[in-house]
């Protein structure tokens, strides 16, 4: 395996962190990656508190959110290997829960690969309303774990379909999940991982309460976002703390404690000579046991239908990916978040966590590909398609100017505005040939049916648009 070149890594990576936190106004970010159990990379890039003006570095804790799902997922293995629970038992033998589908039990399995066929009910989401985050949708009582039964017990009305038939991620499980744990051990959900995991992987900062933050002088700020049609605002706020997402995405943790739960995974179930699990029941967490995702990540890995994704528990993994695996998952809290990853025949470990709810994923993409020794501006769909776009964008206008027209890039996608009539039309412009990501070809969807649009490019002339019955000429 030859070295990574880090000089080229770190050119790429840290320009396209500087671009996405200028552009996505994102207060702080910790990066920490790792091979064969050493420390390749460590920086933090602008500050863990805007107020106070500190530095944000690989010891700044963060709300990991989702990250937090494959540590329950560890647990519940944990419980399995010594016979305290069954991850293949139905839900309803361990909770005072009535639901299932036509008489199929949803097991502990069912909840941690997202396969249950429930949807998301939204809980975790009232959660962060109820700690400040902004959206515009009601809440319903959630204080209590009765409450919280009797939410899951009432959505039978939502379970159409059985269990394994589908991708459904739901946070609600993970709760679940967190429950049973404290069920099946008499010790609260937080104390099991503390004592069980947390101590053992030396994560001795990594809590879910708030009053440990507290007393922790390298905490980020979180911060949540709003848009006024300009500008992107942004607002400090506490991080979650509540049990009814702690076992679903309530954890607190740093890059460097994070780092060292991954490290546990790459040494099949064994950190600095403590032994968190055996490698037989670790193993399951990233075997395919659910396929059925509507995602699929294309614009990172390719359209040639080489590289397969399936979850595991609490895990994605892609197979073949540029010829590698890759384990990994993101966590969004609203207004904190991160993604890791493992590419275990390279022995690295990846961490990037920031205090805002999301950055582009292509951020995290942009080092995977970069350390596998790869050009990510060369091969990844998305740059390719991302240098087309910013030539295809501009002004356009027709003979003699008569019509006019704009070609922007909202949200990675390209739309057509056209400003000309009475009523104005806005049509989002969608690649013919997606495996072809220089492709200038795109058609749009009309209350008629479909619509070509074709750009072209003239040798020693201005780019041309071919919309409708009229050609337009770039002119800026």
């Amino acid at each position: 395996m030859a070295p990574i070149n880090m000089k080229a890594f770190t050119k790429l990576f840290e320009r396209e962190v500087i671009d996405v936190m200028r552009d996505s106004k994102v207060p702080g970010m910790s990066v920490l990656i790792t091979q064969d159990n050493k420390v390749i990379y460590d920086r933090g890039f602008g500050y863990r508190d805007l107020v106070k003006r500190k530095p944000a570095t690989s010891e700044t804790i963060y709300g990991i959110a989702s990250i937090t799902k494959s540590m329950t997922s560890l647990a519940i293995l944990q419980l399995h290997q010594t016979g305290k629970l069954n991850i293949h038992n139905p839900i309803t033998d361990y909770l005072p829960i009535d639901i299932e589908f036509k008489e199929q039990p949803i097991t502990l399995h069912h909840l941690m690969s997202h396969s249950s066929g429930m949807p998301s009910l939204d809980t975790y989401a009232f959660m962060m309303i109820n700690q400040g985050y902004l959206a515009n949708i009601p809440t319903l009582p959630l204080g209590t774990w009765e409450d919280f039964y009797t939410l899951i017990s009432e959505a039978q009305s939502e379970l159409i379909s059985p269990p394994d038939s589908k991708y459904y991620y739901w946070n609600g499980g993970f709760t679940l999940l967190g429950q049973i744990i404290e069920k099946v051990t008499g010790m609260s959900y937080e104390e099991y991982m503390q004592q069980k995991i947390f101590n053992k992987l030396g994560m001795n900062r990594s809590t879910f309460f708030r009053e440990d933050l507290g007393r922790d002088s390298n905490v980020s700020s979180g911060y949540n976002y709003s848009f006024d049609g300009t500008n992107i605002k942004r607002a400090p706020l506490p991080h979650l703390s509540s049990p009814f997402v702690a076992s679903a995405g309530g954890l607190n943790t740093s890059a460097q404690e994070l780092s060292n739960y991954l490290q546990m995974h790459l040494n099949k179930g064994t950190f600095n000579d403590n032994k968190i699990i055996d490698e037989t029941p670790l193993e399951e967490m990233y075997k395919p046991h659910n396929r059925h995702s509507k995602v699929k990540n294309t614009e990172f890995y390719g359209y040639d239908g080489n590289t397969t994704s399936h979850y595991g528990y609490g895990l994605n993994i892609y197979k073949n990916y540029y010829g590698n695996t890759l384990i990994t998952h993101y966590g969004y809290s609203g207004f904190s978040g991160g993604v890791v990853g493992i590419i275990p025949e390279l022995n690295i470990t990846y961490v990037q966590l920031y205090n805002v709810a999301w950055v582009p994923p292509y951020l995290a993409h942009t080092a995977f590909v970069s350390l596998m020794g790869k050009n990510p501006e060369k091969i990844m769909p998305f740059y390719i398609r991302r240098k087309l776009y910013a030539k295809l964008c501009g002004s356009y206008e027709n003979y003699k100017g008569i019509t006019k027209i704009t070609i922007e890039k909202r949200n990675g996608m390209l739309y057509l505005i056209d400003k000309n009539w009475m009523d104005p039309f806005i049509f989002v412009l969608i690649p013919k040939d997606l495996s072809n990501p220089e492709s200038m070809n795109f058609y749009t969807i009309t209350p008629v049916g479909t619509l070509d649009i074709e750009f072209v490019k003239p040798i020693d002339k201005p780019l041309i648009c071919e919309y409708e019955r009229r050609i337009f000429h770039k002119t800026t």
